[in-house]
């Protein structure tokens, strides 16, 4: 069976999902194919391939894009739509969108093959677990399969099929990797809690790789091919004292490559934040997320104290460790002097990156079903972007602080820097939205990503994508 698998915005980072599902495919005989939406060509390639199954993996913000896609190859060709990843798992009333067959909950890696095993053989799809299908108008749901235990059981994942998509995308050289699935937290705006619930309770018992096993998959990427850097991409790095230990000695030895990885700064002491320096950490990604203890208590689910956060940030620094510091303005309830405080907290931290998003209601999570309760919220989830970078979708206090908010945020990551500019930036919010804003932020989020946060170099195509992507989101 042909199945293809259409992804966007695949030149920066890895589609990791799919690569994941590709080889489980390929032992069981099937043919795998990927292609990029954007691609001018795609409908000419989908003719050429004539796949079976076609299969998007979705993210909330951008499942209005490929369900457009889906419709205009369904008007073409004749194939099964598969819907996975984040959006159908957390919104399941996707099976209901015109062209869409099937969506596929939680982990997709025996479930995606064996349905299309079943749908290759006997056609009965609607047995297969994970699965929600639409068939002559009706809809069929099976519950999710166990999680997988051992991870180290599972291929590594099939990489070849994305550098093959085109020249751009094989000659990135950062590679992403993941030491572990699930989580122990509850952030209420995080979609690990709705896994949790999918799973019964068992998404949060965190399922860590084998340090062996990481370091083999690692060394085989970077053996085939240039890496300068590399992003381990899971909620929080293990941080367990004996993998770690393995993990210092192991990794430097055997890779030696620089890497970033996801942290949680109440996680973090003198012993396990050594360790990671000493294995090689070049930056980390951690939470700060609003600057007031309450809030972030309360509203977030994140129980830290300010002075807790200021202290990791130390001795992150003190390490020669760079942070990439999350925050979220414009949240529910919120004023744009919560968000100020979010900005000082920043200030006292000293990120080498204070990143601001705009809160944004995703499906499935406690926030948004908050935001909605209380009328801060009145969409559908129809409405979200494929960016949290650009506006907010929630109901303020009034227009004006909506604006500012938007501006802020924009703003956020130079006054991060240069707190004197503090009241210059306060002014600055009361100007109306405007391209000069947007500009400073994509070109500060993406000069800082490729010097600071990912070193790595650039080649002519990334400096012009890049360009594009300033002058596009200006």
């Amino acid at each position: 069976m042909n199945v293809l698998f259409i992804a966007a915005k695949m030149h920066t980072i890895e589609p990791y999902g799919i690569m994941c599902l590709s080889p489980h495919l390929k032992a069981a005989g099937h043919s795998v194919h990927l292609y990029e939406a954007e691609d001018s060509a795609l409908a000419d390639k989908v003719a050429e391939y004539r796949p079976q199954v076609i299969a998007y993996s979705v993210c909330t913000g951008s499942d209005r894009y490929y369900l457009a896609l889906n419709r205009f190859l369904k008007q073409k060709f004749n194939f099964v739509s598969v819907f996975g990843g984040p959006h159908p798992t957390f919104f399941p009333e996707m099976i209901h969108e015109p062209g869409v067959d099937a969506i596929c909950r939680g982990e997709g890696d025996h479930a995606f093959k064996e349905f299309c095993n079943v749908l290759e053989s006997t056609g009965n799809i609607t047995t297969v677990a994970n699965f929600t299908i639409k068939k002559n108008g009706q809809i069929e749901s099976r519950p999710a399969r166990p999680l997988i235990e051992n991870l180290d059981d599972l291929p590594f994942p099939d990489r070849d099929l994305y550098y093959s998509v085109s020249s751009e995308v094989n000659t990135h050289r950062v590679r992403s990797f993941l030491a572990a699935r699930g989580c122990p937290f509850k952030c209420s705006y995080c979609f690990n809690p709705s896994m949790d619930s999918l799973y019964d309770g068992k998404w949060r018992n965190t399922r860590i790789r084998s340090v062996g096993s990481l370091i083999r998959e690692i060394e085989e990427v970077t053996s085939n091919r240039s890496t300068e850097f590399v992003a381990f991409r899971e909620s929080v790095f293990p941080l367990k004292p004996a993998w770690l230990e393995e993990f210092s000695r192991e990794y430097p030895s055997r890779v030696g490559v620089p890497f970033y990885c996801h942290l949680r700064l109440d996680l973090l002491n003198e012993t396990n934040v050594a360790l990671l320096a000493e294995a090689g950490c070049h930056s980390v990604n951690v939470g700060i997320e609003a600057g007031n203890e309450k809030i972030r208590r309360e509203l977030l689910g994140r129980n830290m104290t300010n002075e807790t956060i200021i202290a990791a940030c130390r001795l992150l620094r003190q390490h020669g460790i760079k942070i990439l510091a999350n925050n979220m303005l414009g949240l529910p309830g919120c004023t744009l002097e919560n968000d100020i405080e979010t900005l000082k907290l920043n200030q006292k931290c000293k990120p080498d990156y204070a990143l601001a998003m705009l809160w944004q209601p995703y499906p499935g999570t406690s926030l948004a079903e908050y935001a909605v309760e209380n009328g801060y919220y009145k969409g559908d989830g129809t409405d979200l972007e494929f960016t949290y970078y650009d506006s907010s979708h929630l109901e303020f206090r009034n227009s004006k602080e909506k604006t500012r908010i938007e501006n802020l945020q924009k703003l956020f990551a130079p006054a991060a820097v240069f707190p004197s500019t503090t009241p210059i930036v306060r002014l600055l919010t009361h100007l109306p939205s405007n391209p000069i804003f947007k500009a400073i932020f994509r070109t500060m989020y993406l000069i800082v990503h490729q010097t600071d946060i990912f070193p790595h170099k650039m080649t002519l195509s990334d400096w012009g994508l890049n360009l594009r992507h300033i002058t596009k989101e200006a």
